[in-house]
């Protein structure tokens, strides 16, 4: 680590308050949101779309890590013209058809937290705090989901604001979450916290379908069941499957022809001990490194550090 940084990349993003964040020093590269973009000698931006991404003529570089129908990517006005604009090189995300700008979606900040309730209800759960949008039943991964989340045998927590504006196919009219619904959004900060996966823990059963299912999209969810030691109920993209799942075990609903009754019935009759042992021993794992935001911090500096001189004078 260089006590003067030769280069100041900007930082942006609204989702993460990229305004509040220290400066962080990596290399030749300090990292700041209070670097004016017009004295920048690179521009990272995160999540959010972001018009400085038009205007910056720099090394650049977009990550995100919503999936591939995602409004930011569909009628965002300056996310549409971010896909036609940006080259593969200027947008790091977990799908990247060039595997030199592939970072995955982060799952857990380094050290995993094994911290659970001493027994398990038998009964599942689930925390979701996007219901998917009014049209939620259009989007066909959401869907599948939702079938899931709101079966009688499951839990429901999640943002009450969010919920509160839940319509239900085919009853647009009454507003309102389902009846499954707990009223009250997981504990915790944010779904790394130890609140959120001693939650979790207090049930044997997690469903934790992704919002989409594709090509190397892989979150925190599957993490956070394993962690919390319940069983999990997911379905994975063979990508996934044969990547970030190497050695993992889970209730898949594809067994059970997308059944939510027969597949979330099957997976409260398994042996929640089996299923922990296995998951701990995957846990424990190099598998996950590559999504550890440490990974993915690093991977995000090496891509921005090999776009700029080898050297340069600060005058």
């Amino acid at each position: 680590m260089n006590d003067q940084p030769r280069y100041f990349c900007r930082v942006v993003s609204g989702q993460f308050n990229a305004e509040s964040w220290p400066d962080i020093i990596k290399g030749s590269i300090c990292y700041t949101p209070r670097v004016t973009l017009d004295r920048a000698d690179a521009l990272l931006v995160l999540y959010d779309p972001s018009e400085e991404l038009l205007r910056f003529e720099g090394p650049k570089l977009w990550f995100t890590i919503e999936p591939s129908w995602h409004y930011h990517f569909k009628r965002h006005p300056i996310g549409k013209r971010l896909v036609k604009r940006l080259n593969l090189s200027e947008r790091a995300w977990y799908g990247n058809p060039d595997p030199d700008y592939r970072v995955p979606h982060p799952t857990h900040r380094q050290l995993f937290d094994f911290t659970r309730e001493k027994y398990s209800k038998k009964a599942a759960v689930a925390c979701i705090n996007n219901f998917g949008g009014r049209a939620w039943f259009l989007k066909r991964y959401i869907r599948l989901r939702n079938k899931f989340v709101f079966h009688p045998l499951v839990d429901l927590y999640g943002s009450p604001q969010a919920w509160a504006n839940f319509r239900q196919f085919p009853f647009l009219w009454r507003k309102g979450p389902p009846i499954n619904y707990k009223g009250r959004r997981s504990p915790g900060e944010d779904h790394y916290a130890s609140a959120h996966l001693r939650l979790l823990s207090s049930y044997k059963v997690n469903v934790c379908l992704e919002n989409s299912t594709e090509f190397l999209y892989f979150t925190e969810k599957f993490v956070n069941a394993a962690q919390a030691g319940c069983i999990p109920v997911y379905h994975a993209h063979e990508s996934v499957r044969n990547t970030f799942l190497q050695g993992a075990k889970w209730v898949d609903p594809k067994d059970f022809n997308f059944s939510a009754n027969k597949t979330i019935r099957y997976a409260l009759r398994q042996d929640q001990e089996e299923y922990r042992e296995v998951n701990d021993h995957w846990l424990k794992s190099n598998v996950q490194t590559r999504t550890d935001d440490r990974y993915v911090l690093d991977k995000l500096h090496a891509i921005l550090e090999s776009r700029l001189p080898p050297s340069k004078s600060k005058g």
